[in-house]
């Protein structure tokens, strides 16, 4: 098999095939953000541009035999995540009005389906395929549009996806009967039969498998393995395990795929084999959409009988799903929203329509007909929901007055049968209080109809914090899960309650499938904290808001909704120490090479104030993974030394309140110079943390008094390294000052290794460089020169050759210090690569307080600590300048 693959490989070309797979990733990443900029599905963008780019349009790339092996791992990916969020319970619990809305729902479009086929002249085979594309129904659009109406709560909403949840399982039932019947080429009584036992005998077969064996095999694996990585790649070899027995069953390889989800979703693993399959989706997921576009003939669409064809279908695709609604009688809603509620048909249409073409039913026209009834049908779903629900139907006004009973006996929330029920008719004031009871049992339970209609029906309801609220959501916190989470959003609670974390959720909406309900309030750093702390109190609570803070902040900012906590100052301000210094922990660990920073770990020190502080500092930065193994004793190494330097016995005993303050008072009893002790006083803390006190007053002593401008005071000392030289220069703050210094060390000779800036109120500057020199410099000549620099103008910064063996590559990241931006240069080292970088960052009226001058094997990776001139971090935008300065 290898000989075979390699024998084919001669004859790829895979210059154009890497070239055909860049672009399709990169436009279709393109296409997604701006249909979801336009609130239009990120699935349409992405068939969109695959049109665009195929061979019926532009041309730019062609069909082939690498890109749909890609396009087909994206479809198992797919299928394999609706696998893993299809809760089986959750189907028993589906009410008998959402299973006669899926039954209903598929058997209408089905049937109109089959016989529109035959009235138009298709053959059987291809009018049970146009029958079951019919049939498919995708509600993540229906659930995003209730969703933003704060109408997921609703009873209509409740049937939709509850009949979604059963129309997943039908429709891939009807998809291996049907693709069988097609393979096998004739349909009799006999061969119908023994078509759908092999069905269902495969479904049970592999369902009893995966259900079983599975779930044991994780936990065995997951016991022992030594990389985290492991239960992800397992759980992708399963799935394309099932996908290929699948496939040798005669049946389409998904429906494997589906039943390989449904089984890593009853694993310990679930959350973990999540978010490897999401990272997995959103690269090939998009290759499987962008392909039917690539493999659309635009000129189909112009077709007299494509366009009729698919206007009978969309019509009958409509029709069908509305009056699905029948089966939602007896019960107070509003039945054409129902219907609506049901139409698109999105991901799973385009499905049935790619296997239709894979298995030589649907022809060109074909394809094209069944793919414009899904556009149409995905795009006419939202504008008619938000018609509908703001038209103010009925069953979605908000329930009339109902008079308020006094708390049953047992309480207002009960947990019944592995339901969560509501007794009573509590007063609307209670909502918050309520909803977060109900959401910690919600974690393993299913909240009652009674409970929802409540919660919907208060939905406006404005909310407040106090003291028994926050409480309870430090219990959901610490006792509820996704789930918890995801009833708090379909209850509009998480919007009215904590805003900033509601606008964080939205965003996480980026993906184009929307098949998994609970992914968008999934907190990886919150779980793996839980198992660590057992109860959380207002008083002692700050790590786990800190996790929860951290889970959001690659989607925004949510430090507000703490702040509406009632919790004390001295808690929230823990919150937000943690959250910085767990940023500069991680950084400080994460970076190769690693090198011991005192100046680092005296601002962790500082920063967090305490020993218990910084353990919980280790265990935030532990929980937020993305470290090698031996990067965690790296983490242990950090914690250690930052423990030392809190050990100070006046910091325990209480005498003195931070380690600033002992660092001060410790260089102000080195010196008797009320001069010195005066320029001590009033440095930098950030300044005073990163130095000892002997070398506080020695600089201190240096820049008293205060240099006249253009005037410099030079001092040179050895280190404890052989030719490694330390140099303190006293002057006068001025722009360039930095660039100016760098280019005088350079003039000498001397290789700059480290440079740390301090200034004063009084414009007095005290700059130290570690430098290499085999002989000691002379502080004398270096005064002399570096004044004759001070009195010219500034020059502009030296352009830097760039190129393919130049390239300089400039990384802003604003999280990993708490007070500086932190730029990391690098790129090929060359003659004045220092100074022309300082000189830039002078140009773009960038300070710079530490720098970090790494050279190896003539690479130069160098880190500067930066911020604007008041004392801001910086933007792109600023960085962006920089670059241009020196190109």
């Amino acid at each position: 098999m290898i000989s075979s693959l390699l024998a084919a490989g001669g004859a790829l070309d895979f210059g154009q095939i890497f070239t055909s797979l860049a672009l399709v990733l990169i436009l279709a990443k393109l296409a997604a953000e701006l249909c979801e900029r336009i609130r239009i599905p990120a699935v349409l963008g992405e068939i969109t541009a695959g049109i665009i780019i195929g061979p019926s349009m532009l041309g730019i790339v062609e069909p082939s035999d690498a890109l749909r092996v890609l396009a087909e791992v994206g479809v198992i990916i797919l299928l394999a995540e609706v696998g893993l969020e299809m809760d089986l319970n959750e189907l028993r619990r589906v009410g008998r009005a959402s299973m006669a809305v899926a039954v209903l729902g598929v058997v209408l479009p089905m049937s109109s389906g089959i016989a529109a086929g035959r009235a138009f002249g298709e053959s059987l085979n291809a009018s049970l395929f146009l029958g079951a594309a019919l049939a498919a129904t995708s509600v993540g659009i229906t659930a995003r549009v209730f969703g933003d109406l704060k109408a997921l709560a609703s009873t209509e909403a409740r049937i939709v996806l509850g009949a979604a949840v059963a129309d997943d399982v039908f429709g891939l039932i009807i998809l291996t009967v049907v693709t069988r019947i097609v393979k096998q080429g004739s349909i009799d009584a006999m061969g119908l039969i023994s078509t759908i036992g092999l069905a269902v005998g495969f479904l049970v077969i592999a369902g009893a498998i995966g259900l079983f064996l599975v779930p044991r095999l994780f936990a065995l694996v997951g016991a022992k393995a030594a990389s985290p990585a492991t239960i992800g790649v397992l759980a992708a070899g399963v799935t394309f395990g099932f996908s290929a027995a699948a496939s040798g069953a005669q049946l389409a390889p998904i429906i494997g795929a589906f039943v390989a989800g449904t089984a890593l979703a009853r694993t310990s693993h679930h959350d973990r084999i999540a978010r490897d399959f999401s990272i997995l989706g959103s690269i090939f997921i998009p290759v499987f959409f962008m392909q039917i576009g690539i493999d659309t003939d635009v000129t189909k669409f112009f077709s007299a009988h494509v366009l009729i064809v698919a206007g009978v279908l969309t019509i009958i695709a409509i029709t069908g799903k509305v009056l699905a609604a029948v089966g939602a009688r007896g019960t107070n809603t509003d039945k054409l929203l129902i219907g609506i509620g049901m139409i698109p048909r999105g991901e799973v249409g385009l499905i049935f329509a790619t296997i239709g073409v894979s298995i030589g039913v649907f022809d060109d026209e074909l394809y094209a007909i069944v793919l414009l009834m899904v556009l149409l049908t995905t795009v006419i779903t939202p504008p008619l929901l938000r018609w509908r629900i703001e038209s103010g139907g009925s069953a979605l006004e908000d329930a009339e007055a109902t008079e308020v009973t006094d708390e049953p006996v047992g309480g207002w929330i009960r947990l019944i049968d592995g339901e969560v029920q509501l007794h009573g008719t509590p007063p609307a004031s209670l909502t918050l209080s309520l909803a977060l009871e109900a959401a910690v049992h919600a974690a393993n339970a299913q909240p009652n109809n009674t409970l929802l209609d409540w919660a919907h029906a208060n939905r406006n309801e404005p909310v407040t914090w106090d003291a028994a609220t926050t409480q309870q959501l430090l219990d959901v916190l610490v006792r509820g899960n996704s789930r918890s989470w995801r009833f708090l959003e379909i209850t509009s609670v998480i919007d009215r309650a904590l805003p900033e974390m509601a606008t964080a959720l939205r965003s996480r909406r980026g993906d184009t499938t929307e098949l998994d309900p609970t992914h968008m309030v999934q907190m990886p750093i919150v779980e793996a904290l839980r198992k660590k702390v057992t109860r959380a109190t207002p008083d002692d609570c700050s790590l786990l808001l800190a996790s929860l803070v951290t889970d959001f902040s690659d989607n925004g900012d949510i430090t507000a909704s703490i702040q509406r906590l009632v919790l004390p100052e001295e808690v929230k301000n823990e919150v937000q120490s943690l959250v910085l210094a767990s940023s500069l922990m991680l950084s400080t660990c994460t970076t190769d090479p690693y090198e011991p920073n005192q100046r680092v770990l005296a601002q962790l020190a500082a920063f967090l104030g305490s020993p218990l502080m910084v353990e919980k500092c280790r265990m935030l930065t532990e929980a937020r993974g993305g470290m090698q193994d031996f990067e965690y004793s790296i983490l242990i190494d950090v914690t250690t030394s930052v423990q030392a330097l809190l050990a100070h016995p006046e910091l325990i005993e209480g005498v003195e309140n931070s380690l600033e303050s002992v660092r001060r008072r410790d260089a102000i009893a080195l010196t008797e110079d009320p001069m010195v002790i005066d320029r001590i006083q009033h440095a930098a803390a950030v300044y005073v943390l990163a130095h000892e006190p002997e070398t506080i007053v020695r600089h201190a002593t240096l820049v008293e008094p205060a240099p006249r401008a253009r005037t410099v005071r030079v001092n040179v000392h050895a280190t404890a390294v052989d030719d490694e030289w330390e140099i303190d220069i006293a002057t006068q703050d001025t722009r360039g000052l930095l660039a100016r210094i760098c280019a005088t060390l350079a003039n000498r000779g001397l290789e700059i290794i480290d440079a740390d800036l301090a200034t004063w109120p009084d414009g007095a500057v005290l700059d130290s460089f570690k430098v290499r020199s085999l002989q000691k410099p002379s502080a004398t000549q270096i005064a002399f020169e570096l004044e004759q620099l001070l009195r010219k103008r500034i020059e502009n910064p030296r352009r830097l050759a760039r190129g393919t063996k130049n390239a300089i590559e400039f990384t802003l990241d604003n999280e990993a210090h708490p007070w500086h931006s932190v730029v990391l240069v690098r790129g090929a080292d060359q003659p004045g690569f220092i100074q022309a970088v300082a000189a830039a960052f002078a140009r773009a009226n960038i300070n710079v307080h530490h720098a970090k001058i790494t050279t190896s094997n003539g690479e130069v990776a160098d880190r500067f600590e930066v911020s604007t001139r008041h004392g801001r971090k910086i933007s792109d935008q600023a960085l962006r300048r920089v670059n241009a300065l020196l190109s």
